[in-house]
């Protein structure tokens, strides 16, 4: 246990299970108006980058995984967009820059599955930000998400892929409540067009689930603040007990 999870192992296949934008309008609209360079962490292949680059924004894209990264670039080969893609573990992010406006989508700080990486990864992120920036942190919510780590398998639908075959994408999650970890794995088949089974995956999948006690002292230890917190997409309030994410503005704390 205790891996990252390995995408570069499902990077062929991500984009056929992963295709929900809840999220995009909400990035639309916090990036309105800005015109320097955005950086985007843990960006996978480009599902919020893409919908910015085609707003006009340029973009600095980073993620860990060198496959998500390589479809991320065959997706804009043929535009004029101005993206950077780098492969980096936003814990040890250098970039010897700084931005205005950073984010982190889809809730990926959890994929850091300990506590002091994901302060070092606040930090870092810290490091890089414009004193007068915005840097804006999705997570899921732990009092809500964890109602589904229940260790049952779970089916999460059927989807068609690459020459007329269709996959069948499971999954189980198990909470280990004394290491405040998730574990569990997915299961892919993929099955042909006369419905014979011809391949098969399994990727593990560990998180940690960040409670928001834990976020405000990552956040504090990295002199940033929040300024603004939602539950959802929508610009929401944020309630501990019923929300499903943790949405998060943060600057620079005054000093």
């Amino acid at each position: 246990m205790n891996k990252s999870i390995a995408f570069d192992k499902v990077a062929d296949l991500y984009d056929f299970y992963v295709n929900v934008d809840f999220d995009v309008p909400f990035f639309i609209k916090e990036a309105e108006g800005y015109s320097a360079e955005i950086l985007e962490l843990m960006c996978g292949t480009g599902r919020v980058s893409i919908p910015l680059l085609q707003a006009g924004h340029q973009m600095t894209c980073v993620d860990y995984s060198k496959e998500m990264l390589s479809v991320f670039q065959q997706k804009i080969a043929d535009k004029n967009y101005n993206a950077t893609l780098l492969e980096m573990d936003v814990t040890k992010l250098s970039l010897n820059k700084t931005f205005g406006l950073i984010i982190l989508p889809f809730h990926s700080l959890s994929e850091i599955i300990n506590l002091e990486k994901q302060q070092e990864a606040i930090r870092a992120i810290s490091n890089h930000l414009d004193n007068n920036g915005t840097f804006i942190l999705t997570l899921q919510n732990p009092k809500t998400r964890l109602k589904q780590a229940d260790g049952n398998l779970h089916v999460i639908g059927e989807f068609p892929v690459a020459n007329g075959k269709k996959m069948e994408l499971s999954y189980t999650n198990h909470y280990l409540k004394e290491e405040n970890i998730v574990t569990g794995h997915q299961f892919y088949e993929i099955y042909d067009a006369n419905n014979r089974m011809v391949e098969k995956r399994t990727l593990e999948i560990n998180f940690r689930p960040t409670t928001f006690d834990e976020l405000k002292l990552m956040v504090s230890n990295a002199d940033m603040q929040i300024t603004d917190i939602f539950g959802d997409y929508s610009y929401n309030k944020f309630d501990e007990d019923t929300s499903n994410f943790i949405i998060c503005k943060l600057k620079k704390r005054s000093s």
